[in-house]
C-alpha cells in the first residue's frame, strides 16, 4: 500500500517565493493619460499661483498699514482674474501706441485736408477761389486749428516718451484731451458738413469742375480727420475714467 501524500507544513508555504507579477495589457480608455495630463495642468497652475504671489507679496510689503495691505488684495484680486501685472502692461501700451498713431493721422489728414482747399483756386474770367465762401473759409480755419492740436498731442507724447516729463501735469491734462477732442470733433464734422452742403448746391445749380473737385476732395479727407479725432476722445474718455476709479479706489 502506497503511503498517505502530506500536506505541506505551514513554514513551507510562508517560504515559498510570490508569484511573479503578470503584465496586464492596458485596456483602452485607461484613465492614466487624463491623470497625467490634469498633473501637468495642476502644476502648470501651481507656477502661475507662484508668480501671482510673488506679485501680491510684492505689492503688500510695498505698502505701509491698511493701504499696503488694500493694495496687496487689489494685486490678489486682479491675479485672481487674470488681470495681473504683466496683462495690463500689454494693454496700456497698444492704448498709447493707438492714441499716438490717431494723433498723428489727425494732423496729417487735418494738414492735407486744409493745403487742398486753400489751394483750390481757378483763373481766368470765370476764376474762383475759396475765399469767397465763408463754407469753406470755416472748413480751412477749422482744420489748421486741429492740425495744429493734434501735432501738439503727438509732440507731448514724444516728449514724454523721450523725457519721461509731462508738459501738462495730470490729471489736468486728462481733462484737457478730452475737452478739445470733443470740441475740435464736432467743429471738424460741422465744418465738413457745411462745406459739403454748399459744394452739393453748386453742383446741382452749376454742374462740376475742377474747383467742385478739389473742394469734395477736402472735405472727405476732413471727414477723414474727423473720425480719428472722434477715435482720440474715446481713449481720451477711457484714460480719465480709469484715473478717476484709480484715484477713489
Amino acid at each position: 500500500m502506497s503511503s498517505p501524500e502530506r500536506s505541506p507544513s505551514p513554514e513551507a508555504e510562508s517560504e515559498a517565493p510570490p508569484p511573479a507579477p503578470q503584465n496586464t495589457p492596458e485596456k483602452p480608455g485607461s484613465p492614466e493619460p487624463a491623470m497625467m495630463a490634469l498633473a501637468i495642468v495642476d502644476r502648470l497652475s501651481q507656477e502661475d499661483m507662484a508668480v501671482d504671489v510673488k506679485v501680491v507679496g510684492a505689492a503688500v510689503s510695498g505698502g505701509e498699514g491698511d493701504r499696503g495691505l488694500g493694495n496687496g488684495c487689489c494685486a490678489a484680486r486682479k491675479a485672481e482674474s487674470g488681470l495681473g501685472a504683466v496683462p495690463g502692461i500689454l494693454r496700456r501700451r497698444a492704448v498709447t501706441r493707438a492714441a499716438f498713431g490717431l494723433r498723428v493721422s489727425a494732423a496729417l489728414l487735418s494738414l492735407v485736408s486744409f493745403s487742398v482747399m486753400a489751394a483750390d483756386s481757378t483763373e481766368g474770367w470765370a476764376g474762383d477761389s475759396f475765399g469767397r465762401y465763408s463754407e469753406y473759409r470755416y472748413l480751412v480755419c477749422v482744420n489748421a486749428i486741429a492740425f495744429a492740436y493734434s501735432a501738439f498731442q503727438a509732440y507731448t507724447k514724444v516728449h514724454y516718451l523721450i523725457l519721461k516729463k509731462l508738459i501738462i501735469r495730470r490729471p489736468i491734462s486728462y481733462y484737457f484731451d478730452l475737452s478739445m477732442d470733443q470740441v475740435l470733433a464736432y467743429l471738424l464734422m460741422s465744418a465738413s458738413s457745411a462745406a459739403a452742403s454748399r459744394n452739393d448746391l453748386w453742383i446741382s445749380r452749376f454742374g462740376a469742375d475742377e474747383f467742385m473737385d478739389m473742394a469734395n476732395g477736402s472735405i472727405a479727407i476732413s471727414f477723414l480727420a474727423f473720425v480719428a479725432l472722434a477715435s482720440s476722445s474715446l481713449i481720451s474718455a477711457r484714460n480719465l475714467f480709469t484715473w478717476n476709479s484709480n484715484a477713489t479706489s
